[in-house]
């Protein structure tokens, strides 16, 4: 029984590590949804200057997919989608858990760390 147990527990250790591994570089819907779900991903915060979406549904409903960077200005290429069609050149601070996004909010440009500003926007 114990030895039942204790594989048990292995096998869903394997799959959350499994699951972060596959994750880590992809913004795909799946990556976001094994993210959202993951008790091993934490929350962070990234930084985007907003570009025109990739789509645009009959809702309204606007998909952006973007190169965002951390406070310490590592990049990566996240999804996510707004309310509505956002205005470009704007500065958004995402909230996220790996690659679900939960919220963003607009920043100034002053408020986006200086790290992450070199890259999102390289003048």
């Amino acid at each position: 029984m114990i030895k039942k147990l204790i594989g048990v527990m292995l096998g869903i250790l394997i799959l959350l590590f499994g699951a972060a591994l596959y994750s880590k570089n992809s913004s795909s819907e799946v990556a976001g949804t094994l993210d959202q779900l993951n008790p091993l991903v934490p929350k962070s915060e990234l930084y985007v200057k907003t570009t025109k979406p990739q789509a645009v549904n009959s809702y309204g409903t606007a998909s952006y997919q973007q190169l965002a960077a951390n406070k310490d200005g590592k990049t990566r290429t996240i999804q996510f989608s707004g309310i509505s069609e956002l205005k470009t050149d704007r500065y958004l601070k995402l909230t996220n858990k790996g690659a679900h996004v939960e919220t963003y909010e607009e920043v100034r440009r002053d408020q986006v760390p200086e790290k992450a500003l070199k890259e999102i926007d390289p003048r």
